[in-house]
């Protein structure tokens, strides 16, 4: 197998500053960003009930939500651990840094969702509505299963796991097992959904399994070119097995196993220099932030011309995934050239 493709930009500058030290971008885990953010999209194309006949989109979103935010947690602590961090940097500096890159734009996009949901609620067919602004503010800061904002959660979730890595891994190094096997178990207990922490704890075990192994890339990189079809079938066997035995051992499994086959499949497309996924990574954050929205807003104003009942639903099914994916860009782009200053909350 090709060494994964490396670039001569800057990689994890967005993960552990501007005092951390230059590493080469790296397009293996641009290409899985690009992996992820793809079957995000998917998984949001129906929020609530599918329509009826359409059984088949429901199995793929349970097969998807199996592992797609379990990989992406992955691939971001992969990031932070490849980055390292800078240990002269100040706590306060530290904490207002990460909390104006990933706190600010969560709040700031659960409030915009929530503006949306009340004025176009009025026009048109908006999913997950609430009866008044307070029960939105509640579900968005304090009882989250009915956030509003359950679409840029990650926001949250990344920042928490950004605290654990600097004031706990880095000045403590040998503390990394131990958040990654209280983490696994973690997964298998049920958590009250109280700001966001059934999210945050189901997932840390994939963040700081990603840390670990971003701190030894070389050794991953040898082993999935040893291994990595090994780890393909794996994952396809357990993804099936879990489509009737589903319990949370076996989403679990599914999850791990999902780590290696995808980072090899990743790897492959990004040394056969595959554009497709590569350039939906590098517009990660836009599509993560805008699909929902984007999404939302296609499909509300095309009830108003046909619902998408029946066969109209695998129609709905390509605009609105491809709505999601390439709407975000546009929109960044737009942002880029109209206010600079904000476009780097959505790179």
């Amino acid at each position: 197998m090709v060494s994964p493709a490396l670039a001569a930009q800057a990689h994890g500058q967005e993960a552990a500053g501007p005092a951390s030290p230059a590493r080469a971008r790296l397009l293996d885990i641009d290409t899985a960003k690009g992996i992820g953010i793809v079957l995000v999209v998917v998984g949001h194309v129906v929020s609530q009930q599918v329509p009826a006949g359409h059984e088949w989109y429901q199995q793929l979103k349970t097969a998807i939500y199996l592992f797609h935010m379990p990989f992406f947690m992955y691939l971001s602590g992969y990031v932070l651990g490849y980055a390292g961090s800078d240990r002269s940097e100040g706590a306060g500096r530290f904490i207002a840094r990460r909390a104006d890159r990933l706190l600010l734009p969560f709040f700031a996009f659960g409030l915009l969702i929530i503006a949306g949901k009340v004025v176009f609620s009025q026009i048109v067919h908006v999913d997950n509505t609430q009866d008044s602004l307070l029960a939105y503010l509640d579900g968005l800061f304090v009882h989250t299963s009915r956030s509003p904002a359950t679409s840029v959660w990650y926001l949250y979730a990344a920042f928490v796991y950004a605290l654990l890595f600097r004031f706990v891994v880095v000045p403590f190094p040998r503390m990394l097992p131990v958040l990654i096997a209280a983490g696994l178990v973690l997964t298998q207990v049920e958590v009250e959904s109280l700001l966001y922490a059934d999210r945050v704890l189901r997932h840390a075990a994939f963040f700081f399994i990603g840390v670990w192994i971003g701190q030894r890339r070389g050794v991953m990189a040898d082993l999935l070119a040893r291994r990595g079809w090994m780890a393909v079938i794996v994952f396809a066997a357990l993804l099936g097995l879990a489509q009737w035995l589903a319990s949370p051992l076996t989403a679990l499994a599914v999850a791990l196993a999902s780590i290696p086959a995808l980072h090899f499949a990743a790897t492959r497309l990004a040394a056969a220099h595959d554009p497709v996924f590569l350039f939906f990574g590098r517009y990660t954050m836009a599509i993560y932030l805008f699909n929902t929205i984007c999404i939302g807003l296609v499909k509300g104003f095309g009830f108003l011309v046909v619902k998408w009942d029946g066969n109209a639903f695998y129609a709905y099914f390509l605009i609105l995934t491809l709505a999601g994916l390439f709407l975000p860009v546009l929109i960044r782009l737009v942002v880029e050239r109209v206010t600079p200053g904000l476009a780097r909350y959505i790179k």
